[in-house]
């Protein structure tokens, strides 16, 4: 599945309605295609939720141990 974002309301020729919020889900091979092609300059491919997460950050060592 891919998720895309462009101006509330937009359109593309095939009936590819962007909704109110800006934001258009699909699984179609044709309509990625065509979308991927419109891509950056109309339309933009969201990323999936899993490669937003922020990497984890580095442990600290307590203050009270020593460096060796």
């Amino acid at each position: 599945m891919a998720k895309y974002s462009a101006s509330p309301f937009y359109s593309v020729v095939g009936g590819i309605e962007f909704n109110v919020e800006g934001t258009y889900e699909t699984e179609s091979a044709d309509e990625i295609a065509l979308l991927d092609a419109l891509s950056p300059t109309w339309i933009k491919q969201e990323a999936p939720e899993e490669a937003v997460k922020p990497a984890p950050k580095p442990r600290k060592a307590p203050a009270n141990t020593s460096a060796k």
